[in-house]
């Protein structure tokens, strides 16, 4: 096939909510949740124990990703409301980015079953590690939900401060994530490879395994190949940085969202104030020890480290395939993408740009994002996939 750009491994079955807040709030009602109730530690064994952890994720506009106890829990949240069936995943939904503006790829996924052979785009390569004989689906439904937005219920009373989602699975093939080195020759050609990140991996003997057949996989890449890992918000928190330790020598480029960064830092930072961003993305270069960092916000996109200053273009890209989703959902192409790179930028954005770059004292780079405040009813699933995808074609040409 001889691919520059190849990706692993995560991929899924994904029901998308259409949101509805008559069902918020009479799921509310009909469970009787309570606003002294509302918190994100709680163990998800019930429809009602999802609810409330969705609601406190709402209260604060963060995203989130979800274990429940048991794979019913989601889909019978979902029957709650309408949804539509897609193909999800970080590695599948970047390569699903690029496709939609002309690039082909290969990726190993780790799951098979018929919504994978009637949904995944031609010119996405494809090989199931669980192998093409696998069935089953276990669906990651994902609540997505605007800023602005009042609930109203009992005695719970408050206002989206952002727009964001909330994802929630118990997908046996992600808490596997199953790698086959049968994939090796299919990457041998590659210039750019996107790792996604382990996040629903829950027993530790399988993250070891799972680590050392990544490194082993990843040594077919030719040796100018670049690494790029895409982070997660972790179920089990320790497991993030393990996986950081053990891929070492293997990941060039280690990327994550501002949620992502604050959940390193245990706390929230202001995204605009350019001394909290600098010390956070400090914190999380000198801990996870890899070569260069990538950060990406809804106000901005930056490079940290020692590619820093040739990263540019590569943001630049990012951010232009998330902005066009979030502007077009899954309806766009190369005409829609030209027009979002044309766009003019936030002005806080710009500034914010400025003054981070002139504080730092190694190598940094930070793009403004586009204004987006035109669109109405934005797509907020996946854009930092998106952004992940965007990144490939010009790390090719690194």
């Amino acid at each position: 096939m001889g691919e520059k750009i190849a990706l692993g491994f995560h991929t899924c079955v994904d029901y998308e909510l259409d949101w509805d807040l008559s069902v918020i709030e009479g799921l509310i009602r009909k469970f009787d949740v309570r606003r002294s109730e509302i918190r994100s530690d709680i163990m998800i064994d019930s429809e009602r124990a999802l609810l409330i952890v969705c609601l406190a994720y709402m209260i604060v506009g963060t995203g989130g990703e979800i274990i429940p106890e048991r794979p019913e829990i989601c889909t019978d949240f979902a029957d709650h409301f309408p949804y539509r069936i897609t193909i999800g995943g970080t590695a599948m939904r970047a390569a699903t980015a690029i496709r939609k503006i002309g690039y082909e790829s290969v990726i190993q996924t780790s799951c098979f079953n018929r919504y994978i052979k009637e949904l995944v785009m031609p010119g996405i390569h494809y090989f199931p590690s669980v192998g093409f004989d696998h069935t089953d689906a276990y669906p990651h439904v994902i609540l997505s939900y605007q800023a602005n937005i009042r609930i109203q219920a009992n005695d719970i009373d408050f206002v989206t401060p952002r727009e964001n989602r909330v994802m929630f699975s118990r997908d046996i093939d992600s808490l596997n994530m199953v790698i086959s080195q049968d994939f090796a020759p299919m990457i041998q050609n590659a210039k750019v490879f996107l790792l996604s990140c382990f996040s629903e991996v829950l027993d530790f003997e399988i993250m070891k395994k799972r680590m050392a057949e990544t490194r082993m996989l990843l040594r077919s890449l030719p040796e100018d190949a670049l690494v790029v890992m895409e982070d997660g918000c972790y179920i089990v928190k320790e497991h993030r940085y393990y996986a950081h330790r053990e891929l070492l020598g293997t990941v060039d480029i280690l990327s994550m969202n501002e949620d992502e960064l604050q959940e390193y830092m245990e706390r929230r930072i202001d995204i605009l104030d350019s001394d909290e961003v600098l010390e956070a993305v400090r914190y999380a270069y000198e801990k996870s020890g890899i070569p260069t960092l990538i950060v990406h916000s809804a106000m901005w996109a930056l490079a940290y480290g020692e590619r820093a200053d040739m990263l540019e273009n590569a943001l630049r890209g990012g951010i232009a395939l998330a902005s066009s989703r979030f502007c077009y959902g899954d309806e766009f192409g190369v005409s829609e993408y030209e027009t979002i790179k044309k766009l003019p930028e936030m002005d806080r954005s710009v500034e914010f740009c400025r003054q981070i770059t002139g504080k730092a004292s190694i190598p940094i780079c930070c793009v403004p994002t586009k204004d987006m405040r035109f669109v109405k009813n934005p797509t907020v699933v996946g854009l930092g996939d998106y952004f992940a995808g965007g990144l490939l074609p010009e790390l090719t040409e690194y």
